[in-house]
């Protein structure tokens, strides 16, 4: 669970009892056959926006929020204040800072809607593939460590908002007395860049939580992995983080088991005449508790007793007269 969000928003959305993955038969074959499923590179996401739009409104807040100070700061101070902020957070968008330069996102998203059209369009190669109902009470069990996140997703502008006055006002203040001395009325720029860059930052790690409201029919709710290079290197005076724990330390196979689950190296695929990113989270131990639904697209031509077959070579009915995994064909009457 994000902890900024948690803690300024008291957010702790109910979790349904099934949450759903719309794909495509050659994606839904993979993820039965191999016990996985796959979080890729959020660069590459349909969404333009995608981990930055918390930021959107981003100036018109810091304009709110250094008014409410009054005359606390000059208004020389307040500028550089503004300026400085924008300059950082323009950073991490454009992968300019070190933090973000070296630093990959993955996601994985899941619908609270199991019979959605515009879902069945964009994800369910055009209403042709399947709807997969994963039990959601396990998929939350691999928000495992400070690098996972598990949330529903927020699409209010208006929460967006409230969660960075929330996030900001006290702590900007903070950050700015804790760089001036109060003697002389000089302030410490270097320090206030620091402070405010934390600040920044811990924001900027929360992304993944805030989409554009376009999407909110999609009632979305993901896993997500944050990545970046632990490593650090000093060339030519400068420092700059590494990328080297992509390839042996963050995906390393001394780091992969995951509780109940397993964590694969990087992998890479073509998508779009382009490489995209992904790594797996095995599910092979809990297989058999970890899908409670397969709804059919409008188009799929799949056979059930060729879907029931499938299911029980693999292991997650005992045989074809199970009802373990309910098999449901869409109520969309979509040509």
């Amino acid at each position: 669970m994000p902890v900024l969000t948690s803690e300024y928003l008291k957010y702790n959305p109910k979790l349904p009892r099934i949450l759903y993955h719309y794909c495509s038969i050659d994606a839904f074959l993979s993820i039965i056959q191999n016990k996985c499923i796959w979080l890729s590179d959020a660069d590459t996401t349909n969404d333009t926006t995608e981990l930055n739009y918390i930021f959107d409104n981003f100036s018109n807040v810091i304009d709110e929020t250094l008014k409410n100070y009054g005359n606390r700061y000059s208004n020389e101070l307040k500028n550089i204040i503004k300026k400085m902020s924008i300059e950082i957070i323009n950073n991490l968008i454009s992968k300019k800072a070190p933090i973000s330069k070296f630093s990959k996102n993955f996601l994985c998203c899941f619908s609270e809607s199991k019979d959605l059209l515009s879902q069945w369009r964009a994800y369910g190669n055009d209403g042709k593939g399947v709807a997969i109902g994963f039990n959601s009470s396990l998929l939350s069990q691999i928000d495992c460590d400070e690098t996972y996140g598990f949330t529903k997703v927020i699409y209010s502008q208006k929460i967006i908002h409230s969660f960075l006055h929330a996030a900001l006002d006290d702590r900007f203040m903070w950050a700015i007395d804790s760089s001036i001395n109060h003697k002389t009325g000089d302030f410490d720029q270097i320090e206030l860049i620091s402070q405010i860059g934390m600040i920044l930052i811990s924001i900027w790690q929360e992304g993944f939580v805030f989409k554009h409201s376009s999407f909110s029919e999609e009632k979305e709710w993901r896993i997500y992995k944050n990545t970046k290079s632990t490593n650090y290197s000093v060339e030519d005076g400068i420092d700059a983080y590494g990328y080297a724990g992509f390839l042996d330390g963050i995906f390393s196979n001394n780091d992969k088991y995951m509780g109940r689950f397993t964590r694969s190296q990087l992998k890479y695929r073509s998508t779009n005449d382009n490489i995209r990113l992904y790594f797996e989270i095995g599910f092979e131990s809990c297989r058999e508790k970890m899908i409670k639904q397969i709804i059919l697209g409008p188009k799929c031509r799949i056979n059930i007793l060729d879907l029931k077959l499938l299911l029980t070579q693999n292991k997650y009915i005992d045989n074809i007269e199970s009802k373990e995994i309910e098999i449901i064909k869409t109520n969309s009457p979509y040509i």
